[in-house]
């Protein structure tokens, strides 16, 4: 049953239509989902797990900054938007972070959770 529970698990986290990166508390990048990589338009060949984030992300710098202060602070944001660069075009990612723990309440690592919300925001102009 264990294993039918974590492939179940990460099922729902792969069919997720927001981008999820889990990292550790060390900032290495411990789950990313596709739509995260096709989100921030990084070929899925490209394996990021187990690297660090600022290596990993250093094209997406309000990304990195989102991913430290909330490793540093301990700090969560239920919603908050920022702009990343693809190709000289600006997108508009609506994220929220959030601290994972284990059952006894130890910090484990943290969670992004994102969505391209360009449309939108352009929409809403």
């Amino acid at each position: 049953m264990t294993k039918n529970c974590e492939e179940f698990y990460e099922a729902i986290l792969n069919n997720l239509t927001g981008g999820l990166v889990s990292l550790d508390m060390k900032g290495n990048i411990v789950y990313i989902n596709p739509m995260a990589y096709k989100i921030l338009h990084i070929e899925s060949s490209n394996n990021l797990l187990n690297t660090p984030y600022a290596k990993s992300f250093e094209n997406f710098e309000a990304l990195s900054k989102v991913i430290k202060e909330t490793i540093e602070s301990g700090k969560t944001v239920r919603r908050a938007e920022i702009s990343i660069m693809h190709a000289n075009v600006p997108l508009i990612i609506g994220y929220s972070t959030l601290i994972i723990k284990n059952a006894k309440g130890a910090d484990l690592g943290i969670a992004v959770i994102f969505q391209d919300i360009s449309f939108v925001s352009t929409a809403k102009k």
